[in-house]
């Protein structure tokens, strides 16, 4: 089952992240250091917006949606989501201004000042509408989000850019109408009230208790995440940051990108077993779920680590090079730490209804970042706040991974990880073997061998259980 949701959700995952790591090397190419600075902490500062006026609720929803939905006064949901997501908008709209002139870009402009804030209206509802979609695994409206708003967003935001100014307000506002449009395309298929009034105390009682942990806990790990980028502008200016952005941010990326490719149809089949069959069942399903993100996350921080030099001398613009080649691996080896965590270690604590346990985790990345971000990039610089950001995610994904072992009988997919180690050593050992490569076609065809050098190992080390599965169909064939 697995497998089958995470084929039906994977153009969403691939292409949608896929543009949006084109677009970073992009924008190198189209903007200076000070407008990739100003975009990467406009979007930041939103993810951290969200987490704290809205990811309660989301949480909330796509843990909780089905028994609304299947009560006999669905209506009472539906008002409730419509005020909570009006006074969220609105919220994160005059927030957003605020910390725009006070730390991203003091001094902005009207321009640039209304296109922050469609841009954070505009996105928190898609990321919504995503994340609703999914309570209902209505897969074509969640990939309508991923994809329509990073692949058109960036078009529209390359023809102002070219068109009008290099100035960072036309990439957020080309976002901006690209996330509108797909958020309103989809509203008819999508179940959702025409009413505000009256809303459900009930129910926004039940989410807050469930989700302010989620909000300390977000908030906690968005600082784990982001810290460094605001660390970098604070201590060696918002170019620097515009630096470090593209480095950091691809290696995050990729990271997000491998581990997206499995966790979006995971993570609720796990919640179904967990409401049909109980914390076993559950906690086996998430072990599998385990062992299929690392089949991905692994050989993606692998491939990125053996290929960095290719990939920046051959997709980023000059001035970018000397940082992002520092900052590159170290950051996709971080990412890839969080993903694990975030997607197997943290998730016990939400099929358990233990989400204060998530704020210690969260509480430990913060502490870990903000304590060897501000040392480690005042002596070290770009590399130190890179090194700062492993350092925390190891420390988190520790206290994550012990809690889930000690409370919850969390399982380790042990032999599923020797497999995929060695699938990942033979990828290695063929990548140091090749040339390297000199052109975007030839880096192209490196990455497709490594991919290719890999699931042939994979299949290899998985070949007895494949050749049980397969006896075991032709057995019941007949009988059918």
């Amino acid at each position: 089952m697995i497998l089958r949701h995470s084929l039906l959700y994977l153009p969403a995952q691939v292409i949608g992240p896929a543009v949006q790591l084109i677009a970073m090397i992009a924008w190198t190419h189209l903007v200076d250091e000070h407008a990739v600075g100003v975009i990467t902490l406009v979007t930041a500062m939103h993810e951290l917006l969200q987490v704290v006026f809205l990811a309660w609720w989301s949480q909330y929803a796509l843990r909780f949606f089905s028994r609304h939905r299947e009560s006999d006064d669905p209506g009472r949901f539906y008002r409730t989501e419509n005020a909570i997501l009006l006074l969220s908008i609105a919220a994160q709209s005059l927030i957003a201004v605020g910390i725009l002139l006070w730390i991203v870009a003091p001094g902005a402009g009207t321009p640039l000042i209304a296109a922050t804030v469609v841009y954070v209206i505009t996105r928190a509802l898609s990321l919504y509408v995503s994340e609703r979609a999914r309570t209902s695994q209505q897969i074509g409206i969640y990939s309508v989000q991923q994809i329509v708003g990073p692949a058109a967003g960036f078009v529209l935001g390359w023809i102002m850019v070219k068109t009008i100014a290099p100035a960072p307000e036309y990439p957020l506002l080309g976002y901006a109408i690209a996330q509108a449009f797909a958020v309103l395309v989809v509203l008819p298929r999508l179940a959702w009230g025409r009413h505000i009034l009256p809303v459900d105390r009930e129910t926004i009682r039940q989410a807050l208790h469930y989700g302010i942990p989620l909000v300390i806990g977000g908030g906690l790990s968005w600082i784990g995440l982001n810290g460094p980028r605001f660390i970098v502008n604070d201590l060696l200016g918002v170019a620097a940051a515009g630096v470090f952005a593209i480095g950091y941010g691809l290696g995050q990326r990729a990271s997000a990108m491998a581990a997206m490719l499995v966790t979006v149809a995971s993570y609720p089949i796990a919640v179904k077993s967990m409401e049909e069959k109980g914390s076993s069942a559950a906690m086996r399903q998430l072990a599998d779920n385990g062992a299929l993100l690392l089949a991905v996350l692994a050989p993606a921080t692998l491939g990125v680590f053996l290929l960095r030099h290719e990939i920046v001398t051959t997709l980023i613009a000059e001035p970018f090079r000397a940082g992002t080649l520092a900052v590159l691996p170290l950051s996709v080896l971080a990412g890839g730490i969080r993903s694990v965590r975030a997607h197997f270690g943290d998730q016990v604590f939400l099929l358990h209804n233990r989400t204060r346990l998530h704020v210690v985790v969260s509480g430990t990345d913060a502490a870990a970042t903000l304590m060897f971000g501000l040392a480690l990039t005042y002596y070290w610089g770009l590399v130190g706040a890179a090194i700062a950001s492993i350092v925390a995610a190891t420390m988190a994904a520790v206290v994550s991974i012990g809690l889930g072992l000690k409370l919850f009988r969390l399982q380790i997919p042990v032999l599923h990880s020797i497999r995929i180690a060695l699938a990942c050593a033979a990828m290695g050992l063929l990548l140091t073997r090749l040339p390297a490569a000199t052109t975007t076609l030839w880096l192209l065809l490196h990455i497709a061998a490594g991919v290719a050098a890999y699931c042939a190992a994979l299949a290899l080390a998985y070949s007895p259980w494949l050749v049980q599965r397969m006896r075991r169909r032709a057995s019941i064939a007949p009988a059918e």
